[in-house]
């Protein structure tokens, strides 16, 4: 056992051993500071040794010196009582008497003069007293130094400070002093952990702060464990700054905030330009994540103070991105070197932005478009004005959607490509097409690349009735995305086939979940026409191949027939249909592709009869998630027993609830309708009344590209629609039953008729004053005034689904 390491003070003539405890916080003080620290709960906590067995040897020495004699044990008495205790609180009032054996010399061991004149007078019992502390206490052998210090502080912080065998100095002297002023109950703790475990570097900063600073402080630190860790070189300014921008009631709070931050690996001057930022534009100041860049205030200005628009530009985001990605101060610099047009900005802010999003996930795609930062900046200014649009859409598909692998370098090189092929096009193709270009090249190979970049533009146009809403091009992308591990040119071919066939089915491979989207991609990989290779299977052999499968798809087109009777065409002519023949194949991959997203479809509902339900039902069911799904698996029975009608979802009570609210007139004209007929210019005849079909009320959205189509975000409304008594679809069509245009309409609780806003095939003003008088005929007919309010909200109760979509109204 070595005294020295050992936390050992003289109290009232009796050797304590001291230790640090932690009260439970049911014993805690309640009292806050005005810095909003409460008491932590530490205290020092004493034991006589005389309790403990460890030290009975100690205190044996301790009773021996109360009878002192000129011998060798009195001399190993004394040399063990100057290792253990260093001083007492107490001096003697007078000198050691000259006659001193026989006394108790206890009172006299804490004057160092005494020390000295005991030491000497004992000397030639040295050796014999050292032989008998080598059984005992073999480390009190050595010599045992006091340390010059005051009374106080001696007795409160020497024990702490001798555990770890460091030296005392003037410097803690006057620290721990300026650190002990006041009576909390945990302080004299607190300073004692700091001696007794921490950097005493600590210590010296936290003296230099305000005294009404320097508890809540300690108490933070003790608490993060900070002070076990040495304070960085730079800690005395973010101390600086703390007390400068904090308001004395938040500077417990924050201060904790930025010692959490140390501990994540940030550096006091990264927190304290933090703390300025989050204080100038008033956000509040969260635990730091260890930064990947630290920005400069200069490029942070530039941002925050540039055109874009403000949600480009909120403080905390520009924070995340400038902390989150690496060079980004350089990044910004370059990028504002030179005055930009707004649309570039903000195309490349939204970027980052979402680059932010996934830090984790997308280190080497910021990294290696970093790489051709410039080059991606040259390419953009190259841009013509009117295509910039265009390039900025590039930027953000590249950058936003890729979910599924990290941008490399030769992604980026692609990038730039397309960048470059933006000059080329006539117009925008639309805001789908980016998107959709990045999921294919997602799904190519690289020697595809250059075939991609070839497509025509009018193919791209062409994909556009397929994509209309953000579910259905989302819906498409994920339907690229499935499409892995298919032969070359395979993808390529059946978009320059038929890009417009070739997007729906994209979609409708999308709209399916992921683990049926799995087996029908496997399906899709080994059926015999995906794996043929057009190139160098035999012409017999594709012709027999072809001829099969077309007999089961007889509206797509099938073999030439000038190549049944190949070996009499000149090479050129054979070479002309074979590539009709590729296409004809790649549409007819289409077609099978299509077939095996239905076979997936009906597989989810095996028990209904496919002559009843129609596949875009059973679309809009799968899509539907969780609500509304009970009312759906009533309408699908009842499509597949042919019951599906308005008369048989009025049959429903909480229908007949609702309609004997109505008067009977009312009721009658409500259920039963009515139609009109007028010629409508480059339409003809066109047939307006509600629809009592109610597979034909799910196609209310699927029509007209809205957000209630099959596979959207709102499409469990049109069961709603379908099945609810107070709410009735109209359809105009024309002679041949093509729907030109639909509206909802609606009875309120109120007892006026709510009118929902018209989606028609085209913008037809004639089309628009048709359901306008169809609206007001039937309002008067039921009695009902029209809802006019864009204020308020018309209720709309829900009566056989739990969940609705308002789209808003329309007055006619």
């Amino acid at each position: 056992m070595n005294l020295m390491h050992l936390p050992l003070r003289l109290h009232a003539g009796r050797i304590v051993f001291l230790r640090l405890e932690q009260l439970p916080a049911a014993q805690h003080m309640r009292a806050a500071c005005p810095c909003g620290s409460t008491d932590s709960g530490w205290r020092v906590k004493s034991e006589p040794c005389e309790q403990l067995h460890t030290f009975v040897h100690l205190n044996a020495a301790w009773q021996r010196l109360a009878c002192a004699s000129h011998s060798p044990r009195m001399l190993a008495d004394v040399i063990i009582a100057l290792n253990a205790l260093p001083a007492d609180a107490t001096r003697p009032t007078h000198p050691l008497p000259e006659r001193w054996c026989g006394r108790d010399v206890r009172p006299w061991l804490g004057d160092p003069e005494t020390r000295k004149k005991l030491t000497l007078l004992l000397a030639p019992h040295r050796r014999a007293a050292m032989r008998l502390l080598s059984q005992e206490f073999p480390h009190a052998c050595e010599s045992a130094d006091v340390p010059f210090a005051s009374a106080s502080t001696t007795f409160l912080w020497l024990p702490w400070l001798r555990t770890r065998s460091l030296p005392w100095h003037a410097t803690l002297e006057a620290a721990t002093a300026n650190l002990n002023r006041g009576f909390e109950p945990d302080r004299e703790a607190l300073i004692a952990t700091l001696l007794h475990d921490g950097d005493h570097e600590w210590l010296l900063l936290l003296s230099r702060q305000p005294h009404a600073f320097q508890l809540p402080l300690l108490r933070t630190l003790v608490e993060t464990r900070q002070h076990l860790r040495s304070a960085h070189a730079d800690m005395h300014r973010l101390l600086e700054t703390l007390r400068h921008i904090t308001r004395p009631a938040d500077y417990t709070r924050t201060a904790r905030t930025c010692l959490l931050s140390l501990a994540n690996g940030c550096t006091p001057r990264f927190l304290a330009h933090a703390l300025r930022y989050h204080k100038q534009w008033k956000l509040e100041f969260q635990t730091q994540a260890r930064p990947v860049h630290e920005p400069r205030r200069r490029q942070l200005r530039f941002v925050l103070q540039c055109a874009a628009r403000k949600g480009l530009r909120r403080p905390e985001q520009i924070w995340k991105q400038a902390t989150g990605l690496k060079e980004w101060s350089s990044a910004i610099q370059r990028l504002f070197a030179h005055p930009r047009e707004k649309i570039v900005v903000e195309g490349i802010l939204d970027a980052l932005r979402h680059l932010e999003r996934k830090r984790g996930k997308v280190a080497r795609k910021w990294t290696n478009w970093l790489d051709r930062w410039d080059d991606t900046l040259r390419e953009i200014e190259s841009t013509p004005r009117a295509k910039r649009k265009l390039t900025m859409d590039f930027i953000d598909a590249w950058r936003v959607y890729p979910e599924h692998i990290a941008m490399t370098g030769h992604s980026v090189s692609q990038l730039l490509r397309w960048l470059a092929r933006a000059r080329e096009f006539e117009k925008h193709p639309g805001d789908d097409i980016p998107p959709m270009i990045e999921a294919i090249w997602a799904r190519i190979e690289e020697e595809e690349d250059e075939a991609l970049l070839r497509v025509p533009e009018k193919a791209w146009r062409q994909m556009q009735p397929a994509l209309v809403g953000w579910s259905s091009r989302n819906n498409a992308v994920n339907g690229i995305y499935q499409m892995k591990n298919l032969p070359v040119g395979c993808i390529t071919g059946m978009l320059l086939a038929s890009p417009l066939e070739w997007a729906r089915t994209m979609r409708r491979v999308g709209e399916l979940d992921w683990r049926e989207r799995e087996v029908l991609c496997v399906a899709f990989r080994e059926h015999p026409l995906t794996t043929c290779d057009i190139a160098t299977t035999p012409l017999s052999h594709l012709i027999v191949l072809v001829d099969t499968i077309q007999s089961s798809h007889p509206r797509f087109p099938g073999v030439p027939d000038k190549l049944r009777s190949a070996a009499k065409l000149p090479e050129h002519v054979k070479a002309h249909y074979m590539e009709e023949l590729a296409r004809n194949i790649h549409r007819l991959r289409l077609a099978v592709l299509d077939d095996l997203a239905e076979w997936a479809l009906r597989r989810r509902f095996p028990m209904l009869d496919e002559e009843g339900v129609v596949t875009h039902t059973l679309r809009v069911a799968a899509a539907a998630g969780e609500e509304n799904r009970r009312p759906f698996r009533r309408l699908l029975r009842a499509c597949a027993e042919r019951r599906a009608t308005r008369e048989w979802s009025l049959s429903h009570p909480a229908n007949q609830q609702w309609l004997l609210r109505l008067p009977q007139p009312s009721a009658e004209a409500w259920t039963q309708g009515f139609f009109i007929e007028r010629d409508v210019p480059d339409i003809g005849p066109v047939h307006l009344g509600p629809e009592d079909d109610l597979q034909a009320i799910l196609r209310m959205g699927t029509d007209f590209g809205t957000c209630l189509s099959a596979g959207s975000f709102n499409s469990f409304s049109t069961v709603a629609n379908a099945l609810d008594a107070n709410k009735r679809v109209l359809y105009a069509r024309d002679a041949q039953g093509r729907v030109w245009a639909r509206q909802l309409v609606a009875i309120a609780e109120s007892g006026h008729l709510v009118c929902f806003p018209i989606y028609a095939r085209r913008h037809h003003a004639t089309m628009r004053h048709l359901f306008a008088a169809y609206d007001h005929t039937l309002a008067h007919t039921l009695r009902m005034p029209l809802w006019r309010s864009y204020e308020q909200t018309a209720t709309i109760v829900k009566l056989v689904c739990k969940e609705w979509y308002d789209d808003g109204i329309w007055q006619p």
